[in-house]
Parts: C-alpha cells; structure tokens; sequence
C-alpha cells in the first residue's frame, strides 16, 4: 500500500528540481498524449489529481481557456509552493489548488480528471473512489504514467530504480490502471516508449469499491 509521510518526505526533497524530471521529451510525449486523451473543450472543469508542480497546468489552460476551471490536488505543500508560484506567474484566476490527500479531499464536480504519473494514487481504491466520485457522469479521466515491461527483467530492473524515488509501492506495477479502469467504460489501453509507459482513458460512471468493504 502507499506510505503517506514517505511521500511527504521523497516529495519534500524532490520539488525544487521535479520539473527537470519531467522535462525528457519522451515524457512529455506521454504526457502530451494523456491530455489528448483527456478530450477538454472551452470551458470544461478538469481535475488534476496529483497535480504536484503543476507541469500540466500550461496544456490544460490552453485547451478549456479563461472560462474553464482547473483544480490540482496534491499531498505536499512543497509541491504545490512551486504550482502557486507557476500559476501567480502566468496570471491564472481559473485555477484553485488544494492541499490534501486524494483521498480526504473535498473535491468539487468535474468534466474531466487526470492521474499523470501518479502511481501511490491509482494504487489507493479509496483515492480513485473519491475521484470517481467527484467527476460527473461520462466524464473523461485519463491516467498515464510508467509500468513494467512485459518481457524485459533487467530492463524492469532499471524502471524501478527510475521510479524509486517518486512511488512508495510497486504493487500492480504490471498494469497500474487496473483499479481505475474497473470504475470505468470504454476503456482503452495504449503503451509508449516500448511498453514501459502508457496513457488509459475511459468514462466515469460505475461504482469501484465495495461499500460493504
């Protein structure tokens, strides 16, 4: 399971560099891929789930613009220091952040949300509940991030050293969508960069954990 003060503490070392990481044009390639995905029109609420620094807020403004609204959620106030700092810069008034965690936070109706590169999440049921919970019906979510690849062991070997320092879990490491793609329709899986990233879409609208559990 996810471990939440480690996050904390891998996230609170990483922030002030964290948009370098993200800066390989084969992550960004992904990352451009999953907001193609993601289908926003003008004026479209999008939830950014995991939003961290905010590398996708530019994308996302461009697609819904001013009369659009975008919420990013993410756990660590390091994080979101860098994402007020991008958003008081470009001089957004459409983006409201909070600090919390995915699957405590109040979340306000959405038309679309995004998990890029958020593997703790996708990991937690209670957390992409709590999304599913918040996007409306039909709404289109999108999740992209690394996963093993299926026939490489060295290989693999490498992914988890890369990703070491961003996850505090491998579990479902194999196919990290498959909780999210469970609480959705009209799934559709597309892997990248040789099967060791891929981008899932599908629409919101079918219940994902048991009540009873």
């Amino acid at each position: 399971m996810p471990q939440r003060e480690q996050a904390l503490r891998q996230y609170r070392r990483r922030a002030p560099g964290y948009d370098r990481g993200f800066s390989s044009r084969a992550v960004a390639r992904v990352r451009r891929r999953a907001l193609e995905r993601l289908e926003l029109t003008r004026g479209a609420v999008v939830l950014d789930v995991a939003c961290g620094t905010g590398v996708n807020f530019a994308a996302i403004q461009r697609a819904v613009g001013p009369g659009g609204r975008l919420i990013g959620v993410d756990l660590s106030p390091e994080m979101l220091d860098v994402a007020h700092a991008r958003v008081e810069t470009a001089g957004w008034r459409n983006v409201e952040l909070l600090q919390a965690a995915i699957e405590e936070a109040d979340l306000p109706a959405a038309d679309a949300a995004l998990f890029s590169y958020t593997h703790d999440v996708l990991r937690s049921p209670q957390a992409v509940q709590r999304v599913l919970d918040a996007v409306r019906s039909g709404a289109r979510v999108v999740a992209a991030g690394l996963k093993a690849m299926p026939w490489g062991g060295p290989v693999n070997a490498v992914l988890r050293r890369i990703a070491r320092g961003y996850v505090t879990t491998f579990d479902g490491f194999d196919e990290p969508w498959d909780r999210l793609a469970a609480g959705l329709t009209g799934v559709r899986v597309e892997t990248m960069m040789l099967g060791s990233a891929y981008v899932v879409s599908g629409h919101a609208g079918v219940d994902l954990v048991d009540p009873a559990v």
